[in-house]
């Protein structure tokens, strides 16, 4: 024992002057994410003041687009300061929950209030993000004029001079009881909301229908959307349609893929093979064209974490989390592109009920068939290597965007690490 005693003893002494020997660590320089006995009050001041940086991070938000998203709601008179709590961290409480996925205790430990108030003031700014909806969710630019991102990129124009936009549908997770869960399982067996999104090719949301259970199938959403005047549908000019997969009919307005035997519809099936012949050729320009909406959807559920982590509140709250989210998508992307929130009134929505009718689908059906001649026409003269250069990159001119998404995604991906 003594022995033991002795060798344990040495070693202890000579790892004591092995450290002695070594020069001392610099300090690290990384801001804490918490500073002990920090208020709410002085957290969103550190964030504003002290670390901008760390602002975007935490809230997902840069300094100069929270402290724009406060003065509209305080100039909105949607948000007021509370006898303890200002507007700012009102706003912070929000985007940090919605931003992390975080607990009523998690944001009680971070912001140093009650869990009840915390509750009191997520619910009242979940309200205001819903009422400012009806001016960010809608389109921003005339829906009779061709799309900038069509009219300057040659694989598209002037064959999609006519598209407005695309549409999907997406599925949410949804908090729901087992007893009442059953309307909510979709294909997969998860509970789940079943969300239909129009998206311009700006990557804004222009309209979106929030409130159908994950079982229901997505043309249900996208006629309901179409026949509810409740929801202001922006629906296309004479002459202009929305993209669509092939989930949805090719009527009058809303242009699908061929979806014949053996054709390839979606732009991920053509990554190492080109397409072959004039449907596939269609299918792909068709595809990558309507990637602007599944992009969104993606980068969507990056930024917002709740949407993975949905608390348990009631029906209404979840679809207000999933609404606000939309809604704080669409305010980055603004704010962005330098595009001023304008206020609007809310009107009566127009309906369409024929959406379905033989005779729209036949017509479409001549508008694409010509489409697709024009498509194979034009590309004849192409030489293969021409070709292989043209189709290398499955998503063409929109590349760029792809890469920029990806190193956004990366960017949330570490900073989740770290908190």
């Amino acid at each position: 024992m003594d022995d033991t005693i002795r060798r344990a003893s040495v070693i202890i002494a000579l790892e004591e002057l092995r450290r002695s020997f070594q020069p001392p660590s610099e300090p690290s320089t990384q801001q804490p994410a918490r500073v002990r006995g920090e208020t709410g009050a002085e957290f969103i001041h550190r964030l504003l003041n002290d670390n901008p940086a760390e602002c975007k991070v935490q809230l997902r938000l840069d300094r100069d687009m929270f402290l724009q998203l406060v003065r509209l709601m305080v100039d909105r008179n949607l948000l007021q300061d509370g006898k303890y709590i200002t507007v700012a961290e009102q706003v912070g409480i929000c985007l940090y929950i919605l931003a992390k996925g975080a607990s009523y205790r998690d944001v009680h430990d971070k912001f140093m209030h009650s869990i009840s108030t915390i509750s009191h003031y997520f619910k009242q700014v979940l309200d205001a993000l819903t009422r400012l909806s009806i001016d960010i969710i809608r389109p921003h630019q005339d829906l009779s004029e061709v799309s900038p991102e069509v009219a300057n990129n040659s694989l598209y124009f002037p064959y999609f001079k006519d598209v407005i936009g695309a549409i999907d549908g997406t599925h949410i997770q949804a908090s729901i009881s087992d007893m009442n869960g059953v309307p909510f399982r979709n294909r997969k067996g998860t509970k789940s909301w079943n969300v239909l999104a129009c998206c311009s090719f700006d990557k804004l949301f222009t309209f979106i229908n929030v409130g159908w259970q994950g079982s229901a199938h997505d043309i249900t959403v996208w006629r309901d959307s179409l026949t509810n005047s409740k929801y202001v549908f922006p629906h296309p000019p004479e002459g202009k349609y929305y993209l669509v997969d092939t989930g949805y009919p090719n009527t009058v307005g809303y242009f699908a893929p061929v979806s014949d035997q053996g054709v390839r519809c979606h732009v991920s099936e053509y990554k190492h093979v080109p397409p072959n012949g004039m449907f596939e050729h269609y299918n792909y320009r068709h595809s990558s064209l309507r990637m602007s909406v599944e992009m969104s959807f993606g980068h969507l559920k990056k930024r917002w974490k709740v949407l993975y982590n949905m608390p348990q509140m009631s029906k209404k709250y979840q679809m207000a989390i999933i609404v606000s989210t939309f809604t704080l998508h669409n305010f980055i992307k603004m704010h962005t592109l330098g595009i001023p929130i304008v206020q609007h009134e809310m009107v009566q929505g127009e309906v369409d009920f024929g959406m379905l009718d033989d005779d729209r689908k036949n017509e479409m059906l001549l508008v694409r068939d010509e489409i697709v001649r024009q498509l194979w026409e034009d590309n004849q003269p192409v030489n293969e290597i021409e070709d292989e250069v043209e189709f290398e990159d499955p998503v063409g001119d929109n590349a760029e965007f792809v890469h920029q998404m990806e190193e956004d995604d990366q960017w949330i991906d570490e900073m989740l690490q770290d908190y």
